[in-house]
């Protein structure tokens, strides 16, 4: 009778133990497939989308971003020196004296790369495939530039969409003596001339000037009866001593 009741209660513990094992293992199994995969390519996407963020780009490639903006002028030393505008009309040239004209918007594309918006035309500067520099409401792939720094602590700024095919020479903006605009595409625009020298002039916002009042307390004024002044004054006459001389008479 022992023989049998030992062998059910055996098998009763192995059905149980087999049963636990196999809950067990199945949430086990939902963990390795479920959060592995999705949450990498998660995490590639959220990079990819902050990293495009700080770029200020986006898949349309045509939108200019919010990174890195600056406001001023581009000052340029040939001849008299002139500051690069923008006119609303589309033309670009520069002027001797800094105007609403003039005040630019610097921001950054990508690495080395920025653009150049007038903020009084609301107009981006752009060179066409001509070499001309001209001004358009739309940003595109004209309106990138390639910023350099030079040795002098002046910029050039070269067209990122075209460059002299055969020989890989960058276009460069660039002014004449007359403050007229050069074509990029011109020999005589290089690096080395000071015509694609550009200073840029940034504007800073002064910090709110903090002033205080200091109160200083009033001194009492005393106040001199003229009864006092007039005893003072008495006793100090009689303060002297008398003296009295005795006189006499013989006879």
């Amino acid at each position: 009778m022992r023989l049998p009741l030992l062998c059910s209660c055996a098998l009763l513990l192995l059905s149980l133990f087999s049963l636990s094992s196999s809950a067990s293992a199945a949430p086990k199994k939902k963990a390795k497939g479920g959060p592995g995969k999705g949450s990498i390519n998660g995490k590639k996407q959220s990079l990819k989308s902050s990293s495009s963020a700080s770029l200020g780009l986006e898949d349309s490639g045509s939108l200019w971003g919010t990174a890195g903006r600056t406001t001023g002028s581009l000052y340029c030393r040939v001849g008299i020196g002139f500051h690069l505008q923008i006119h609303p009309d589309g033309k670009v040239n520069g002027s001797h004296e800094a105007n609403h004209l003039s005040i630019l918007e610097i921001f950054a594309v990508s690495q080395g790369i920025v653009g150049i918006r007038g903020v009084f035309s609301n107009t981006f500067l752009a060179m066409s495939k001509k070499g001309k520099l001209h001004a358009t409401p739309m940003f595109s792939e004209e309106c990138k530039f390639l910023e350099r720094y030079q040795e002098n602590s002046y910029n050039t700024y070269a067209s990122a969409a075209y460059r002299t095919e055969k020989t890989g020479r960058m276009w460069y903006v660039a002014l004449n003596k007359r403050g007229k605009a050069k074509r990029g595409c011109s020999p005589t625009v290089k690096p080395q001339h000071i015509s694609t020298h550009f200073l840029p002039r940034i504007t800073q916002q002064e910090p709110p000037e903090l002033s205080f009042t200091v109160t200083v307390p009033e001194k009492k004024k005393v106040v001199v009866s003229p009864s006092k002044t007039k005893t003072l004054s008495a006793s100090k006459k009689n303060s002297s001593p008398v003296r009295y001389r005795l006189k006499f008479r013989f006879g």
